[in-house]
């Protein structure tokens, strides 16, 4: 049996368009544009980081080359977010963001960013008093802002919350008035914002982030800054050796089907964890490579599907009536210009479909619609349907989720609603009141409304919300949603009716479902155990994360997760999961050293990493390293009754019972519905003979649910202390 007073683990196991090319001509009366110098303009700091790490591939294959053939292509891509994604500083580009030198105070922090012999600087005197100085030596996006990237040891590169706005030609701080410190994960000096783990595989071609976990450094590589031709397709290296020959066509090999140019967006604009060792290529499919985030997990998306977080469209397309449909993102997107194949101010794009039932699309009037007439802002469809969420200050960005505004949700649950948002002086009464005259039917029988509800119910841990979920799964016809309602339902994963619903479900033909299901039913190893052969890497994963410590697994499959966990490990919970596994494995020392040490310190002033860490202290015996780590956490949050918690067990530990009993009787005041609390607080009072307290503590557990097993607990105690009687 463990020690009673052992600690136990408290882990959180927790994009882009492909083409068809064709055959390959020269564009008529276009000149192919003469290869720039790679940072012809830059200054000094620029060659920190370079265009390419591999020049002889990038001008066989980059968009210079291609640009023989498919020179219009090239051009509508030149000057796009793509294809200025990522660069390094330029001389010329930069120059008017720095010159004169810029300073603005947000929150206590004053920056000053400076142009000095060729360089360009950031400096920061932070509000804890502490000051740093920094080249900066990339850019990373075009507008409407640009956030510049610091070296950092270890080959780390940092993004500024400093942000430069060009068309207001001001700085900015993206994270204004949060008052973020040094130290803390979200800080822009902190593993938040580094961009080799948080931004780059999206702005850059072929990136490779090549974390070493052992070492914590960064060795990372790069085709060509920014999104090329290279990331959005395949076969080039054979496609640029063959083009030129007599009666060459394009291989079918090298054309997407409609599913992979899909796969290949969402790779990107979408909200994801990453499953592989930056191993995706066009054309292998999504789930092999990502887990995509749904409003299973809390903060994400407001709980109709709106998005709340910055979610990158494909979650939302992949829950809507549209996605659903099969419209991809070439259906509406030119995927080298980035704009729209038609205008949406005049609602052209969607009445395409909509005005003549396209591919069985719902044929709409606009006007009558919408209640709004031709012209206005109201009769956009986009306004409704796709509303601007705006990121980072100044970034608005559009809902593809393709909801209808609820008003009625925004009085319920505080979610917004389109009415309300360009009607912003009026009230939400008066935005229900119109909203149910016009719409008042469909809204109540859209499946929206009722999605809202029993999320949020889900949310709160409402006793309703289980069988709310599986009603609505019996009506829902999109995989997505049926993924959220199986990753909901996990709490309730013991209930007889909620078990036998997640166990259909690892049969579902989505992977999306099928690994929320598995990650539901974790306590099921026999149930999900089949499943560490499914075909879908994502399903595999969820598998092996929830027997990888206590059932055999295949080597493949250990190997499989094991790169995955690796990759991650420069974010806490998976360092802290690969802890835990090396402990498993008695490789303790190399475990806490290398990563929980790690861990804690790249969330310094978090008060659950400090607990995570005393947690893996404590497990190796070091009680020291633990009590100090539980010491931080008290001093960041003195309440805190997990960090009380933890402290009274070491000290019962350390066989100091009457200062574990006073944490205790602190958590037990602060937390009354703390049951394990009262029980740790009942065994504390034995090993120092008060028995009637330690009776009174148990009797002191509301509910009581576990009392048969306590007592049973108490009464070996007792009788291995020798007592005559219990009490």
């Amino acid at each position: 049996m463990m020690h009673p007073w052992r600690l136990f683990s408290l882990i959180a196991v927790s994009l882009i368009v492909a083409l068809f090319l064709g055959s390959c001509k020269p564009s008529p009366n276009r000149k192919v544009p003469a290869k720039p110098a790679l940072n012809d303009r830059g200054g000094a700091s620029s060659h920190l980081m370079p265009e390419t790490h591999f020049p002889e591939r990038l001008a066989m294959i980059g968009p210079q080359a291609c640009a023989a053939c498919h020179l219009d292509a090239v051009h509508d891509w030149e000057g796009t977010h793509h294809a200025l994604a990522n660069r390094p500083v330029d001389l010329t580009l930069d120059h008017t963001a720095f010159n004169p030198a810029w300073t603005f105070t947000d929150a206590g922090v004053t920056t000053r960013l400076s142009e000095q012999n060729g360089e360009f600087s950031i400096s920061v005197d932070e509000a804890d008093g502490s000051q740093s100085n920094h080249i900066l030596a990339g850019v990373i996006a075009v507008d409407p802002l640009r956030q510049y990237l610091a070296p950092f040891a270890n080959g780390q590169w940092q993004t500024t919350s400093s942000a430069y706005d060009p068309a207001k030609n001001e700085w900015f701080d993206v994270f204004t008035g949060e008052d973020r410190l040094p130290g803390e994960w979200g800080h822009w000096t902190g593993q938040g914002m580094n961009w080799n783990a948080n931004c780059a595989a999206c702005h850059m071609t072929e990136f490779k982030k090549n974390y070493d976990w052992q070492t914590g450094k960064y060795a990372s590589t790069w085709l060509q800054q920014g999104i090329a031709c290279a990331q959005c397709h395949t076969g080039l290296e054979a496609h640029m050796r063959d083009a030129g020959k007599s009666g060459y066509t394009v291989p079918e090999s090298l054309k997407l089907s409609k599913a992979a140019v899909m796969d290949n967006c969402a790779s990107c604009h979408s909200r994801r964890g990453q499953l592989t060792n930056d191993r995706f290529r066009p054309g292998e499919r999504y789930h092999d490579h990502y887990e995509l985030s749904l409003p299973d997990q809390p903060n994400l998306y407001y709980p109709d599907g709106q998005v709340l977080d910055e979610d990158f469209v494909y979650g939302s397309f992949m829950m809507s009536r549209m996605g659903h449909a099969g419209v991809s993102c070439l259906d509406c997107h030119n995927p080298h210009s980035l704009q729209t194949i038609l205008p949406v101010e005049n609602n052209l794009l969607c009445m395409r479909c909509h005005e003549v039932g396209l591919d069985n699309a719902p044929i709409i009037k606009a006007e009558a619609h919408s209640h709004h007439p031709a012209g206005s802002t109201g009769n956009r469809c986009v306004e409704c349907h796709m509303p601007h969420t705006t990121y980072m200050q100044r970034d608005p960005r559009r809902d593809h989720g393709f909801t209808s505004p609820d008003p009625l949700m925004t009085q319920e649950l505080g979610i917004p609603n389109a009415c309300n948002s360009c009607h912003n002086t009026e009230s939400t009464e008066w935005a229900v009141e119109w909203a149910e005259k016009w719409y008042g039917e469909q809204l109540a029988s859209k499946p929206q409304r009722a999605r809202a509800r029993a999320v949020a119910a889900a949310y709160a841990g409402e006793s309703t919300a289980p069988s709310a979920l599986m009603e609505l799964a019996t009506m829902e016809d999109i995989p997505a949603w049926h993924a959220v309602y199986a990753g909901l339902l996990a709490p309730w994963g013991e209930d007889p009716a909620v078990y036998r619903y997640l166990r259909e479900q690892l049969s579902a033909n989505s992977p999306l479902v099928r690994s929320r299901a598995v990650r539901s039913l974790a306590e099921s190893p026999a149930d999900i155990f089949p499943l560490h052969k499914d075909d879908s890497r994502a399903v595999r994963l969820a598998v092996a994360d929830a027997l990888i410590n206590r059932t055999q697994l295949p080597e493949q499959m250990i190997a499989e997760w094991f790169e995955y966990q690796q990759y991650n490990s420069d974010r806490p919970q998976h360092a802290f999961v690969l802890a835990n596994y090396l402990i498993n494995l008695q490789r303790s020392e190399e475990a806490v050293r290398i990563l929980v040490d790690r861990a804690v310190a790249l969330d310094a002033l978090s008060a659950p990493a400090q607990q995570q860490g005393a947690v893996f202290y404590s497990r190796i015996g070091d009680t020291n390293a633990a009590e100090e780590a539980l010491l931080r956490a008290l001093q960041l949050e003195p309440q805190n009754v997990q960090s009380i918690y933890l402290f009274a067990l070491l000290r019962a530990e350390q066989q100091n019972y009457p200062e574990a009993i006073a944490l205790l009787r602190d958590v037990t005041a602060l937390e009354p519905g703390f049951e394990r609390a009262w029980f740790n607080l009942a065994l504390a009072y034995s090993k120092i003979g008060q028995w009637g307290e330690a009776d009174a503590a148990l009797r002191g557990a509301p509910g009581m649910s576990n009392l048969p097993a306590w007592r049973q607990t108490f009464d070996v105690i007792q009788r291995q202390l020798g007592a005559v009687s219990s009490p």
